[in-house]
């Protein structure tokens, strides 16, 4: 097999003899300079691909074609007037000089190309790096949540339990029951953290849209049902047009968002704050804002709560951090945006938008209520 090497000096002798056939065509129609540029046109090409000892031999050989070829008496290497040995000589310079010339900027440029290659490994092992350190920051915030936000719940289940069934004949029915409402209410709580943290595992790994057309009032009375007792006593007012077109989504999901966006306006408020849902229709999305008249976002935390494991800076509230950040999961999954500002009231303002789809069919009525 021939090695890479035989086939560069091939090639090399390839071009001194295409060069040599120009110059037998033209050695009578052009003069010497125009010949040394033929020459010079094949070390340069030589020189560009193959390496020193291939690009040497081409312009050697290049010399003694253009004595033999061009230099009369042709076809002789005989010297007959003295100046064309300067001229020989002037050849062999500019040659060898072009050759030197083109392998420096041939080495040069595959320098340069190598540092390129080496630069981009190092940001490639760099963002490796900073994505690993990524992945430990976010699971070590996973396993300090967890473990807090699983503990805690379990531990009072295991004390309300543990009561029950050791002093079952020393405690009253109220006692009872208020033992009883404390391990439901912490279930309730494991539940829903168990259930983000499946949640965000299935969005993570591209679960797919179930999408049909849904009134939106449909999916947030829904959600309203679903948190009947976390809501019982607030006041609860919705605002949806009539003609509000329906939407294109996975009601699951959307469903899903709203009861996030109220467990998270509950879980920052006081019992007596009321909380307000609208929805409107902009040229071809529909615009949904679920507004609370608390204390607001910290400064600086709007741009920040969708973030995993994220928490508030507000003592005392319990929670992992992922509520928000399945809102922005599933409303990003619907090619819908979301965002979180302090609305002029100076509660906290949650909108996000959802691109219509389409044109839908049916109808729905505006949604009015309190709850």
């Amino acid at each position: 097999m021939m090695t890479p090497k035989v086939r560069e000096y091939l090639f090399s002798i390839a071009v001194v003899g295409i060069c040599s056939a120009i110059s037998l065509l033209l050695r009578h129609d052009l003069g010497l300079e125009n010949f040394v540029i033929i020459y010079m046109f094949g070390v340069m090409a030589v020189s560009a691909r193959a390496s020193r000892g291939p690009a040497l031999a081409n312009a050697i050989l290049s010399v003694a074609s253009f004595h033999y070829f061009s230099l009369p008496p042709f076809d002789s290497f005989r010297i007959e007037d003295p100046t064309y040995l300067m001229t020989l000589l002037g050849m062999v310079t500019v040659l060898l000089v072009t050759t030197t010339l083109t392998m420096k900027i041939r080495n040069q440029a595959a320098e340069a190309l190598k540092r390129e290659e080496q630069t981009k490994e190092l940001y490639r092992l760099r963002e490796a790096a900073e994505m690993e350190v990524q992945k430990e920051r976010t699971r070590n915030s996973l396993l300090s949540a967890v473990s807090h936000d699983l503990k805690t719940p379990l531990a009072s289940i295991y004390g309300a339990a543990t009561s029950l069934l050791e002093e079952e004949h020393r405690l009253g029915a109220s006692e009872r029951r208020e033992l009883a409402q404390s391990i439901y209410g912490e279930a309730e709580r494991l539940n829903r953290v168990l259930s983000n943290l499946l949640e965000m595992t299935r969005l993570d790994s591209g679960r797919k849209l179930t999408r049909a057309w849904h009134p939106l009032e449909e999916i947030l009375g829904a959600a309203l049902r679903r948190l009947e007792r976390p809501l019982r006593g607030r006041t609860i007012t919705t605002r949806i047009p009539p003609d509000l077109p329906l939407v294109w989504v996975d009601d699951v999901l959307l469903e899903q968002v709203f009861i996030n966006l109220l467990e998270n306006a509950v879980k920052y408020t006081t019992a007596d704050t009321p909380i307000h849902i609208a929805a409107e229709e902009h040229g071809g999305t529909i615009d949904v804002a679920v507004e609370d008249r608390g204390s607001g976002f910290a400064s600086g935390d709007e741009s920040r709560v969708f973030d995993k494991f994220f928490r508030g800076r507000v003592s005392g509230v319990r929670g992992v951090g992922l509520g928000l950040a399945i809102c922005k999961a599933i409303i990003e999954r619907h090619e819908g945006t979301i965002a979180a500002a302090n609305a002029p009231s100076g509660g906290a303002c949650i909108r996000f938008t959802l691109p219509v789809g389409g044109n839908p069919p049916g109808f729905h009525d505006v949604s009015e209520s309190a709850v």
